[in-house]
């Protein structure tokens, strides 16, 4: 009987179940994320990035230190610049929103990288850390993103800030 419900649990588990947490930064962390394991996440220096399991959309969550959300924006289209994306600057939208239960500001955009048209997403969160923000960065083809909204949607949703 305790098997049949441990088997029962497994089954029933959200996708995110098998998913690794992550301390954004690794050092000295202001927010915890969940990345399913099939997205082969790993960290990096500020972050942790990942790819969708079928290689199509990229995430990343890192810290940026800026004194307003305009510096913390700009370092956000530099990361982009570094990753070879190119972003149409008049398909920008925006809006204001929560994340964590921290504010939050999301920008979206058309671009291109070296697979084609791109899907362009920023969300800064104000931590609790003072000059702080954190950004959740994705990009892929639309389709993809769409394909994979279910999962970036957890990822987003298990973001937890620490301090």
């Amino acid at each position: 009987m305790l098997r049949l419900a441990a088997v029962a649990c497994l089954l029933l588990a959200p996708s995110l179940a098998f998913a690794k947490t992550f301390p954004v930064p690794a050092d000295n962390p202001v927010a915890t994320v969940s990345i399913p394991s099939s997205w082969a996440p790993h960290d990096y220096d500020g972050g942790v990035e990942a790819t969708s399991a079928d290689g199509k959309v990229y995430i990343a969550v890192e810290v940026v230190e800026a004194d307003e959300i305009k510096k913390a924006i700009g370092d956000g289209v530099e990361f982009f610049v570094k990753q070879g994306v190119e972003i149409d600057p008049d398909s920008m939208k925006t809006r204001n929103g929560k994340q964590a239960g921290a504010d939050s500001f999301e920008i979206t955009f058309s671009g291109k990288d070296k697979d084609g048209p791109t899907s362009v997403s920023m969300e800064l969160v104000k931590t609790n850390a003072a000059k702080k923000f954190l950004i959740l960065y994705s990009w892929g083809a639309e389709a993809d993103a769409v394909k994979n909204g279910d999962e970036l949607l957890k990822i987003a949703e298990s973001l937890q800030l620490t301090k």
